[in-house]
């Protein structure tokens, strides 16, 4: 594993380390530069190879720089901002798109808060000299670029932006009545072996014939589909349902919990990606863009408008034979665009990545803590090459999280395809975390609600996801006190839900009153923990009880691993649902358990003669269970949910 893989994304979250010779870091626009937003860098020159490029754009509040309204350190407005190259050609590109955060009475901190883009697809406009523009003056802006050295999956051979330059704003009425982007055909490269289609794509407007929701085009979500030479491509949706809400900048100004149409007010805008190579025809490829129809009842929705870019990336052949990727860490980290969701003491979440041109089928994964225990989990699924997905990675309890107390979290790929992966490079990450808050039992939720109980519940739940105590069908207006005690050494996890995506107080709807939501001491005045009432949909707390000392390590079987090869199917269901098990040998013990730990169902199994398990008429209520399937140490474990 290359060293500086490691320290960059220790960079990420704050630790000052310094990039040695293996990355190049190219400084832009910084916080001293208040109104400047366009200028010429010198970047790495194109003879230079990198691995991967990212941008790290970072936000900081100024009450001088705003040019709109002086009256707040942060800008008071929601805008559209994009990052644009200019190639010599006179061709300008935009490469990453960011919507500026409501900033009535918002803080984004001493050091600012940074949103991390990889823009390696655009890696061959960002060398030698670059013009480059960025962001506007409601912030301050830091724009860094991370160049990360070593050989790419795939060299791009070329870029091409579809249908228009840069990001252009099109009129729903135009898309819907095909006037714009209409079908097109891309001339292929030569050395071109694979195409990938990437669109960012964002909604805006208030359009509509009556003040009914949804107003277009912010707040409707609409079906995109591309098509080649008349086929479906793929169909996909841009609409945030709860990332407004769940938002790791909160709480802002304005509407900012709202789910919107492919954006979010203090947030990244997300890109869409698909390969499209199977679609090629002789030298070329015929795109076409389609979206859902504007109603005939409500004509006036086109008038809302889209902001759109689309690219065709061109790659050569991909490099590597056998190529698998950690490609990000949601949790646990202290990066901050991740912080709504960590501290974090439950299952780890990373992303996965298929860097070569076959399907990746099976991937074999290690994480540990430093000094702790490793853990062994075996994934299944299918990626193409460049995929993604995000998984969970399953722990045997919060013992995983004690270790020689650097609290650093590492995970690798060991097999890819069952065949050892061939690109050590990018086979391991790691990332630096927050230790949970430590609390003595007892103590208790002080839980105070508003006049819509019905939107809220919460949980505790311990390190294996299990639910220890909730409440739910609360009365209006009343206050709760619920204690806390006897709960075994480790780690928890404390969430709050609200239905209505507007937290427990919210200016937008004052007729919800106000409610809160405290940890506090028992038999004594002290707050141990204060959460704020405008949270959106959650709030998400991580809280270690008495202690996890070092060296208290739980029993482990040795070579104990975690597996995919079971299949719930459906999932959710109903309550009745098969087990496949299609390749597994021998007898295997079967439970199924409850989210408080109860075992529903223990059997013994013969993975040989029942390929498929059917289970049904436990008549299990709605809530989350848990499959699980035994042989000696190897485990099986499927999270399943009945509604």
């Amino acid at each position: 594993m290359q060293k500086l893989y490691v320290l960059f994304f220790l960079y990420w979250i704050s630790l000052n380390i310094t990039a040695n010779a293996q990355s190049d870091t190219v400084q832009t626009f910084s916080f001293k530069d208040s109104t400047k937003r366009n200028g010429k860098f010198k970047f790495p020159p194109s003879t230079k190879s990198y691995r991967k490029v990212y941008m790290l754009y970072t936000l900081k509040c100024y009450p001088k720089v705003s040019a709109y309204d002086k009256k707040y350190a942060c800008g008071e407005w929601d805008y559209l901002t994009y990052t644009f190259v200019t190639d010599t050609a006179g061709n300008t590109y935009e490469i990453a798109r960011y919507i500026t955060p409501y900033g009535i009475n918002l803080t984004l901190g001493p050091n600012g808060f940074t949103w991390i883009y990889d823009v390696t697809d655009y890696q061959n406009l960002l060398s030698d000299s670059v013009n480059l523009s960025a962001g506007n003056t409601q912030e301050l802006l830091d724009l860094k670029f991370i160049f990360v050295k070593g050989i790419a999956p795939a060299k791009v051979v070329k870029i091409n932006q579809i249908w228009d330059k840069g990001a252009t704003s099109y009129s729903y009425a135009d898309l819907s009545n095909d006037i714009r982007l209409k079908s097109k055909s891309v001339k292929i490269d030569s050395n071109t072996a694979v195409l990938k289609f990437r669109s960012r794509i964002t909604g805006h407007g208030h359009n509509s014939n009556d003040s009914k929701y949804p107003h277009c085009c912010e707040w409707k979500d609409n079906t995109h589909t591309l098509y080649s030479s008349n086929k479906l491509v793929r169909d996909w949706h841009v609409w945030q349902t709860l990332d407004c809400a769940d938002n790791p900048v909160f709480p802002q100004g304005g509407t900012w919990p709202y789910a919107r149409e492919g954006w979010c007010p203090g947030d990244r805008v997300k890109d869409t990606e698909f390969d499209v190579t199977r679609f090629q025809i002789g030298d070329s490829i015929n795109l076409d863009y389609k979206i859902t129809p504007v109603p005939t009842n409500n004509l006036g929705m086109g008038g809302g408008n889209y902001v759109m870019a689309m690219h065709l990336i061109q790659y050569e052949q991909p490099l590597q034979k056998n190529d698998a990727e950690i490609y990000d860490i949601l949790s646990p980290t202290n990066t901050q665009m991740y912080n709504k969701f960590n501290p974090s003491c439950i299952e780890p979440k990373v992303s996965i990545r298929n860097n070569s041109a076959d399907t990746m089928t099976a991937l074999n994964i290690e994480y540990k803590m430093s000094g702790g225990y490793t853990m062994k989990y075996q994934w299944s699924g299918k990626l193409a090459f460049l995929e993604t997905q995000t998984i969970a990675l399953p722990i045997y309890d919060g013992g995983f999280y004690r270790g020689d107390g650097k609290n650093i979290f590492s995970c690798n790929v060991t097999e890819r395809n069952k065949i050892k992966d061939s690109f050590a490079a990018n086979d391991t990450l790691f990332n630096a975390l927050k230790v949970p808050d430590t609390y003595k039992t007892p103590f208790y939720i002080e839980f105070k609600t508003n006049t819509n109980p019905e939107q809220n519940r919460y949980f505790v739940r311990d390190a294996n996801d299990s639910v220890i105590f909730s409440r739910d069908n609360a009365k209006a207006n009343t206050l709760y006190r619920d204690t806390l005690k006897n709960l075994k050494p480790g780690c928890y996890t404390f969430e709050v839900l609200d239905d209505g995506t507007d937290g427990m107080n919210f200016w937008a709807n004052p007729s919800q009153g106000s409610g809160y939501v405290r940890l506090r001491r028992a038999n004594a005045t002290a707050v141990l923990k204060n959460f704020g009432s405008d949270f959106g949909y959650r709030i998400y707390y991580a809280f270690i009880a008495d202690s996890l000392e070092k060296g208290q390590q739980p029993p482990v079987p040795t070579n104990a691993t975690f597996t995919d090869e079971a299949i719930v199917v459906p999932n959710p269901n109903n309550g009745d649902f098969r087990i496949i098990t299609a390749g597994l040998i021998g007898s295997y013990i079967l439970e199924i358990v409850d989210a408080l730990g109860k075992v529903i169902l223990d059997r013994n199994v013969d993975a040989e003669t029942q390929p498929d398990i059917e289970v049904n008429g436990l008549n299990l209520a709605k809530g989350i269970y848990f499959v699980k399937l035994s042989q000696g140490t190897k485990i099986i474990l499927r999270k399943m949910m009945v509604q």
